[in-house]
């Protein structure tokens, strides 16, 4: 399965950012979210399916050529509302947008960008098992 069609397989509606990690030297970027879900119906909905939940998911972007992170400072720490993927030459491009809420309530809005050659999913509970299809 290619980076574009599993980014379609992944369900993050309402859940949240619990942190991002850059690490330059593996050409790698690892987001935690509190759960990944999958999308498995051939509708394309998630229609609540949770038998695949990912508990503290860690989402990779490997071989990351490009990253561009948004936010006007602010600490990506809350919703992720949204994730898309495309096709750019030999690389995926994956968008993801992930609130931000401040103790005063204030909200942003960050925009993260990451071009990379693949994606998977990491279980917390499995370390270093790949979740690929």
């Amino acid at each position: 399965m290619d980076a574009v069609d599993f980014v379609r397989t992944l369900y993050l509606g309402d859940r949240a950012c619990k942190s991002i990690t850059i690490d330059a030297w593996n050409a790698a970027v690892r987001i935690t979210v509190n759960t990944i879900s999958r999308v498995r119906s051939p509708s394309g909905q998630w229609d609540y399916y949770t038998a695949e939940d990912v508990d503290d998911g860690v989402l990779v972007f490997d071989g990351v050529t490009y990253i561009d992170l948004r936010n006007d400072g602010a600490l990506p720490n809350d919703l992720i509302n949204a994730i898309e993927a495309e096709l750019i030459g030999s690389q995926t491009e994956i968008r993801l947008s992930i609130d931000s809420v401040a103790a005063d309530a204030a909200h942003r809005e960050t925009i993260l960008t990451v071009r990379c050659r693949a994606v998977y999913i990491e279980d917390a509970s499995r370390p270093g098992h790949k979740i690929v299809d």
